[in-house]
């Protein structure tokens, strides 16, 4: 049986979303997106940050379509890159494991590590600090070395080995997509933050309910709740007829 649609979000919502997100973190927004589509923003805190990602596209799907629009600039000759993923695709990405052990031996010896991968409420806490990267990095993993170091003393490929493992582990933590530039060739790595692309098609949304609103406004007189009350199919059924009187 095929899943039953997901119900448009109403501009009622839109509008109490960005009111009540205004002059947040983007995490604790991306909480709040998360519970006006129905997710447990709490489960959501302490679970693995992917899962907040696909939460927030699933949102993005609902609200305008799955289609990630983007571009990006060329480091080799400054030409503009348009890419454009499926937010429903990505949603389908996911990792096997969310803490774990791992050796990892260099010259001086064996280092030993216990991680995690990162949570939606590691990010909160971390948010804001000058040294967020390396604050992550010590709530998330134990690092031992040969001599009982610990994890501020890991060497670079120590923590690049683990960086890949917490990659692996939850691949929707962070999104890279590798490109070619049309003009040069060149690699371009393009970072997808699933987060702002949720936001800013919140913050579009935002603008045309509220030009909507002022022109039936104008038109009948009716306050904002009154123009917000309507089905959208209503809504712009008004605004047609508007339009056509223009």
């Amino acid at each position: 049986m095929a899943a039953a649609a997901a119900s448009p979000v109403r501009a009622q919502t839109i509008l109490d979303l960005a009111d009540a997100a205004q002059g947040e973190a983007p995490i604790l927004r991306a909480l709040r997106v998360a519970a006006a589509v129905g997710e447990d923003p709490a489960a959501l805190r302490d679970a693995p940050l992917g899962r907040l990602h696909a939460a927030t596209l699933g949102f993005h799907t609902v609200l305008a379509s799955p289609s990630l629009e983007a571009v990006v600039t060329c480091p080799s000759c400054a030409s503009i890159v348009e890419f454009a993923l499926d937010a429903d695709s990505l949603r389908g990405v996911s990792g096997e494991a969310t803490s774990g052990e791992l050796t990892v031996p260099t010259d001086g010896g064996i280092w030993r590590v216990h991680w995690r991968v990162p949570t939606a409420g590691d990010l909160a806490e971390v948010a804001g600090r000058t040294d967020a990267a390396a604050a992550l990095f010590a709530r998330c993993c134990a690092v031992t070395g040969p001599g009982g170091e610990g994890t501020a003393d890991a060497p670079a490929d120590v923590v690049e080995r683990i960086e890949a493992t917490l990659a692996d582990a939850d691949p929707l933590a962070e999104v890279t997509v590798r490109l070619e530039c049309p003009e040069c060739s060149a690699d371009v790595d393009a970072d997808v933050d699933p987060i702002a692309f949720v936001w800013r098609e919140v913050e579009s949304r935002v603008q045309r309910v509220l030009r909507d609103v002022d022109a039936l406004a104008r038109a009948y007189g009716w306050t904002e709740a009154e123009v917000l009350a309507l089905s959208e199919q209503r809504r712009a059924a008004y605004l047609e007829i508007v339009r056509e009187g223009a």
